[in-house]
C-alpha cells in the first residue's frame, strides 16, 4: 500500500512518527504495536485458516502414505506420532482461528502448532534412522517453509520454531550416529531453508508494518480534520455511535460535551483568517491532550465549534477535565480585543451528563449538550455548563 503525501497528514500523528522512527527491529511504539498485532492477525486470518487445514490434509496422506508403506514395528510408532501428535495439533490450531477470544492469541497458538510438528518430524527420522530404515529427510524441509510462509507466523516467532527444529533435527541425527559427511550436507540445506526463510519473513513483516502505517495514516486522512488534526464530523458520529452503543450495554455513564470559541467571528475579522486557523489549531491541541482514552473523542464539528464525548467518569471527574480545558485554552494567552468575555481568546463548554438508556440515542444528549451551551453562553461565556436529563438521579 502507497504511502500518502506526507505533507498532507496530521504531523502530530502516532502513524507518521513510526514512519519517521523506522522499525528495522520490527516493533513499534506500545500503543501502535498492540494495534498492528490485531490488525496483522485479522489481515492473514483466512490464510491461516488454509494453511493449516491444507496442512492437516497433507499429514493425513503422510499418514496414509506410511501405513501402506513402512514396516513394523516402525509403522506403529511412526503413525503414534503422525496420529497422535500432528494430527490432532493441527485441526486444534485450525479450529482456533473460528474463535474470536483467541484471536489475539493465534501467534502464540501457531508458534506452538509449527514447533510441535517440527518436533514431530525430527522424531519420526529419529525412529527411522533408529530402525535403519531409509526414511527421506527432506519433510522437515516442508515442515521448515511451511511454518516460515504459510501459517501467518511474524518474524520472530517463525525464526525461534525454524532454528529450534534445526537443532533438534541435528541433536536426533547425531544421537542415532548418521555419517558426518550425510549430516554436514542434511544440516547445510535445513540451515539455508532457515536463512531463505528468514529473510523471506522479515520482508513480509516489514511489508506488513508499512502496509499498516499506510492504512493507518490514510484512515486518520479520512477521519481527521485537515485543520485541527481532531476528528472530523463523520467520524466522531461513527466513533461516539459505538460509545453509546457500549456504554447502553455496560450501563455507563456518558459526557457528551459542546465547546464554542467565543466571539470567533470578531476575533477573524480583527485579526485575520489566517491567525483564527492557528487559534483553533492551538485550541484542538488543548481539547486533544484531554481525550486520549480508547472510548473518549474530540472533533472539529463545524467552523469554531468543537464536540467531545468522556466514557466511564463521575460527574466530578468530568467537571474537572473541562475546566482544565477551559483553563488550558485562555491560558494560551491568545490575544482578542474584541471579546466581551476576557481579554484573550476563550471558549465556553456544554456538557450533558447522563446514562445513556435503550429507547435514547446520541442525538438527544447532542442536543442537551446544546442546551447547556446555551446556557454558558447567557450568563457570561468562558465557563462550563452542566445539563443532566430529567430523571436523571444525581
Amino acid at each position: 500500500m502507497k504511502l500518502p503525501h506526507l505533507e498532507w497528514v496530521n504531523q502530530d500523528s502516532p502513524y507518521l512518527r513510526q514512519h519517521q522512527q523506522g522499525f528495522r527491529l520490527l516493533q513499534f511504539d506500545d500503543e501502535l504495536e498492540q494495534a498492528f498485532k490485531l490488525y496483522h492477525a485479522d489481515l492473514l486470518l483466512r490464510r491461516m485458516r488454509w494453511a493449516l487445514l491444507v496442512a492437516t490434509l497433507i499429514a493425513l496422506v503422510f499418514v496414509l502414505v506410511d501405513a501402506l508403506n513402512l514396516p513394523d514395528p516402525l509403522r506403529g510408532q511412526i503413525l503414534s506420532v503422525r496420529i497422535g501428535v500432528i494430527q490432532p495439533v493441527l485441526l486444534l490450531a485450525w479450529l482456533a482461528t473460528y474463535r474470536r477470544g483467541l484471536r489475539q492469541h493465534l501467534q502464540l497458538i501457531g508458534g506452538i502448532a509449527s514447533l510441535l510438528c517440527g518436533l514431530a518430524v525430527a522424531s519420526i527420522i529419529g525412529l527411522a534412522r533408529h530402525h535403519h530404515f531409509a526414511l527421506p529427510y527432506e519433510g522437515i524441509i516442508l515442515v521448515t517453509v511451511f511454518f516460515y510462509f504459510m501459517v501467518n507466523l511474524r518474524f520472530t516467532t517463525a525464526v525461534l520454531c525454524g532454528w529450534l527444529v534445526f537443532v533438534a533435527y541435528v541433536a536426533v541425527e547425531v544421537a542415532t550416529g548418521l555419517t558426518a559427511d550425510l549430516l554436514v550436507s542434511n544440516a547445510l540445506f535445513l540451515g539455508l531453508a532457515n536463512i531463505i526463510g528468514s529473510v523471506g519473513c522479515y520482508s513480509l513483516e516489514h511489508a506488513a508494518r508499512q502496509n499498516f502505517i499506510a492504512h493507518g495514516l490514510l484512515q486518520e486522512l479520512a477521519e481527521k480534520d485537515f485543520l485541527t488534526g481532531l476528528l472530523n464530523r463523520r467520524a466522531f458520529s461513527e466513533r461516539a455511535e459505538r460509545s453509546w452503543r457500549q456504554a447502553q450495554r455496560e450501563k455507563q455513564a456518558l459526557g457528551v460535551v459542546m465547546m464554542d470559541v467565543d466571539f470567533f467571528k470578531r476575533y477573524n475579522d480583527h485579526y485575520g483568517h489566517a491567525a483564527g486557523d492557528e487559534a483553533l489549531r492551538l485550541i484542538a491541541k488543548v481539547i486533544g491532550e484531554h481525550a486520549r482514552r480508547p472510548l473518549d473523542c474530540a472533533a472539529r464539528y463545524g467552523g469554531e465549534e468543537f464536540v467531545g464525548i468522556w466514557y466511564g467518569l463521575s460527574e466530578a471527574q468530568l467537571l474537572v477535565i473541562l475546566e482544565a480545558i477551559r483553563s488550558g485554552i485562555e491560558a494560551l494567552g491568545l490575544s482578542h480585543a474584541y471579546s466581551d468575555a476576557a481579554g484573550v481568546v476563550t471558549v465556553s463548554l456544554g456538557l450533558a451528563y447522563l446514562t445513556p438508556q435503550s429507547h435514547q440515542g446520541l442525538g438527544e444528549a447532542l442536543r442537551l449538550a446544546d442546551v447547556a451551551l446555551y446556557l454558558a453562553k447567557e450568563q457570561g461565556r468562558n465557563r462550563v455548563m452542566a445539563k443532566r436529563q430529567e430523571g436523571e438521579a444525581k
